[in-house]
């Protein structure tokens, strides 16, 4: 589990490095050509790892990977916002983000079943597929209508673009706060992802029925992220509070109950991962300018990675030492404290 989690720090600590650089060229040379690049350094990382038989080599198609996701960090989200405000729909944003997250959670959860399966045959070979499918995604993005920038200017140059980014987050407390709340639950969310095949395993699941379950989650999550905007219509406000209580409920659940019973939190934490995204995403978007919104993102970005580039390789250690069950208490309660002083000083601001 210690390797297991070392490895996916290399792929934040890469990510972490290229986020802002990325984010700043998306800005100023176009989505477009983010999303090319970022397709194109994916499906080669999927391809080194997929024949890759030493440590070193999973390691470079990590660092490869990092890259692509570098590339792809909020450009979909600003392409698509600016898009919407381009054709005055901007209001229409959650709505539209809720039903693109369904349809790649769907298209994820159908995938994960033909995964287990070829898994079983060859682990490479559900992988050499992915890869595969990622280099179909370059003429896709080529069709695509690159939006016009027209409320704001754009810095005259590339390091001044980012400074005036960061020196935009400092002077907009809300911005700030709204990344720092998306960086603890995305943090959290994406930590436990390693967990939950080892927490399977261990109550004798196969690795194909495996994948039939992640179609369940998967689809628990795109219901989660279809729903997400009537739900928050219903609960106002108080979404911002209920997100966290219940993750940090379900996690602790996981964590003092060694039982199968525990699969449902899993249901419920999945649930959660679909519905808060297009929320955050909307309530972010809707305070940053479009010429500094993909920078702004990535610098979000960039703290989720340097976070989980720090605390998976010690929840992987933990795991090793301990137990998976340690694991789940240590990060729920640290997710507590962290979202508890984020959500004190939230309440001050109005959303």
């Amino acid at each position: 589990m210690t390797e297991i989690a070392v490895l996916d720090a290399v792929w934040y600590i890469s990510t972490l490095i290229f986020e802002v650089p990325t984010g700043a060229v998306t800005d100023r040379y176009g989505k477009k050509i983010s999303l090319l690049i970022s397709a194109l350094s994916q499906s080669a990382s999927f391809f080194v790892l997929a024949f890759g038989k030493s440590f070193l080599l999973i390691s470079v198609s990590y660092i490869l990977w990092g890259f692509a996701s570098a590339f792809e960090t909020g450009t979909y989200s600003a392409f698509l916002y600016d898009s919407l405000k381009l054709l005055d729909r901007e209001a229409d944003y959650r709505k539209v983000i809720g039903r693109v997250t369904t349809l790649a959670i769907l298209a994820s959860a159908l995938g994960s079943v033909s995964a287990g399966f070829l898994a079983g045959i060859s682990l490479a070979l559900p992988i050499i597929i992915t890869a595969s499918i990622a280099l179909l995604l370059c003429p896709l993005i080529l069709f695509f209508t690159e939006p016009e920038i027209l409320d704001e200017e754009k810095e005259p140059s590339y390091l001044l673009h980012i400074k005036e980014s960061v020196i935009f987050i400092f002077d907009h407390r809300l911005v700030a706060l709204l990344l720092l709340y998306m960086t603890i639950i995305g943090t959290a969310v994406w930590a436990l992802h390693i967990f939950y095949q080892p927490l399977l395993k261990f109550f004798e699941i196969p690795v194909e029925n495996i994948g039939i379950l992640y179609l369940f989650f998967r689809l628990s999550s795109a219901a989660g992220a279809h729903f997400s905007d009537p739900l928050a219509k219903v609960t106002g406000k108080a979404t911002i509070y209920l997100i966290p209580s219940l993750f940090i409920g379900s996690v602790l659940c996981m964590g003092f109950f060694a039982t199968p019973w525990v699969i449902s939190f899993i249901f419920a934490i999945f649930f959660l991962s679909g519905f808060y995204s297009p929320i955050l995403n909307d309530l972010l978007n809707r305070n940053l300018p479009s010429s500094k919104r993909a920078t702004i993102i990535s610098v979000g970005s960039i703290l989720s990675c340097l976070t989980l580039s720090i605390v998976n390789p010690i929840l992987g250690r933990i795991a090793d030492v301990y137990s998976l069950q340690t694991t789940f208490q240590v990060l729920g309660v640290g997710t507590l404290i962290s979202m508890f002083f984020v959500l004190t000083f939230l309440k001050r601001e109005e959303i």
